[in-house]
Parts: C-alpha cells; sequence; structure tokens
C-alpha cells in the first residue's frame, strides 16, 4: 500500500524503503545471482596472478635465448627435409623419365634425413615432442615428483653432453684427416658429421633450459600441475 501512495510509484516486489536511500541499489543486499552482462569475478584466472608472476631477469633471457635457438633448429630441420623431399622428386625425373643416372642424389638425401633428425632434436625437446611415460611421475607426490624431473633432466644433460663432446672430437679428427665418403660424389665427412656435434649440443642446451625453468619454479615437473594428485 506504501508504494501507492508514493508520488513515484515503485514496483510492487521491492521493498518500502527501498526508494529511501539514494544508493540503496549498492547497499541492499542480495542472494541472487548477478544479472547475465555482468561477468563474475575469476580469482584463478591470469588476472589473479598477474600480481604474483616471477619478475623477468637474467635466467629468463637465458631460457628466452635457448628457446629462440631451439626454433631456429625446427625450421632447420624442417627446411632439411623438404629439401631432401625435393631431391627425391627430381632424382626420380631423372632416371625414370629421362633415363639419365644420378650421381649425388641418394647420398644427399640420405645426408639431409640423418641432419635434419639430429638437428630437430631440441626443438621436439621444446614442444615434448620425445617419448613420454608419465605413469609414475602422475602417481608420485609432489617432492617426489620434482627429485624424479631433476634427475631425469640431468641424465639428459649428461649424455647429450657425452654426444656433443664425442662428436666434436669426430668431426675434428675427419677434417684433419681429410676423410671423403667412399662414393662417386666423395663428400668431405666433417660436414655431415657436424651435424652430430650441433644437435646434441643445443639439446643440451634445452635440457639446461627445461632445468632453469624447474628449479625457478617456472615450470612443473613433467608439466603436470601440482594438484593433479
Amino acid at each position: 500500500m506504501s508504494n501507492a501512495m508514493s508520488p513515484h510509484p515503485l514496483p510492487i516486489d521491492l521493498p518500502d524503503d527501498f526508494g529511501q536511500t539514494r544508493s540503496a541499489s549498492h547497499s541492499v543486499k542480495s542472494d541472487m545471482p548477478p544479472p547475465p552482462d555482468v561477468e563474475p569475478i575469476d580469482h584463478h584466472g591470469p588476472q589473479a596472478n598477474r600480481n604474483t608472476q616471477i619478475p623477468h631477469g637474467p635466467v629468463d633471457n637465458i631460457i628466452a635465448v635457448i628457446h629462440f635457438l631451439s626454433r631456429v633448429c625446427g625450421v632447420a630441420s624442417a627446411s632439411m627435409f623438404g629439401i631432401a623431399m625435393l631431391i627425391i622428386c627430381q632424382l626420380v625425373f631423372m632416371r625414370y623419365v629421362l633415363n639419365d643416372s644420378t650421381v649425388w642424389q641418394t647420398e644427399a638425401v640420405i645426408f639431409l634425413m640423418i641432419g635434419a633428425t639430429l638437428v630437430g632434436l631440441p626443438y621436439v625437446q621444446l614442444l615434448r615432442g620425445h617419448v613420454n611415460v608419465d605413469l609414475l611421475p602422475l602417481y608420485l607426490k609432489r617432492g617426489a615428483r620434482m627429485t624424479l624431473a631433476i634427475v631425469t633432466l640431468s641424465l639428459g644433460m649428461a649424455i647429450a653432453a657425452m654426444f656433443a663432446f664425442y662428436g666434436l672430437e669426430l668431426v675434428i679428427e675427419a677434417y684433419e684427416g681429410g676423410w671423403l665418403s667412399e662414393t662417386i660424389w666423395a663428400v668431405p665427412l666433417w660436414k655431415p658429421f657436424s651435424a652430430l656435434p650441433i644437435g646434441f649440443g643445443l639439446l643440451f642446451l634445452q635440457f639446461f633450459a627445461d632445468f632453469l625453468s624447474l628449479i625457478t619454479r617456472r615450470s612443473t615437473p613433467f608439466d603436470i600441475r601440482d594438484d593433479a594428485f
């Protein structure tokens, strides 16, 4: 009845004292959800984590440079695969269409495919594209999972460093000895052998970048959320 007596009638579903307060719409508490055009505040989204992000520093710069080198290796590896496919097409055309002999094509394709595989190692590690069995890490607790990740990355760095060292030693020996492939093309073997220290050397750097990200809490062990189990 009080709404009918007011000079400015209010809707019948509002309380009588609603129009008496200037900021009533902000002071009245309601258990109703917000209207559809109002987005609720996400307390776990990127806006909430903006203030908790790790500040950029020398470690971030080192990781960014290594990631850039790994992406360059990915582009180089893909280019080598593409060039090998073009050479195969040229080989087929020369041999089966023109009935001409081929001299260098087969050997070039073999060296390009092996080189692309080795040079692409750091890029595949960057994308976590290697074979990964994460059954054990999933069932481990946070501390044990961190320990296993550190041990795994340390072993990866050790193996990559060993292959890079002996690969570089092989390249130097092939260069100083003037080794040539036993074909008509007679390729200096230090050139295709150089893919071994380059690939594993950059793979070592990528493992090192992953190790830095892990121990500085920039990433989680095996990229598994801490609350997964």
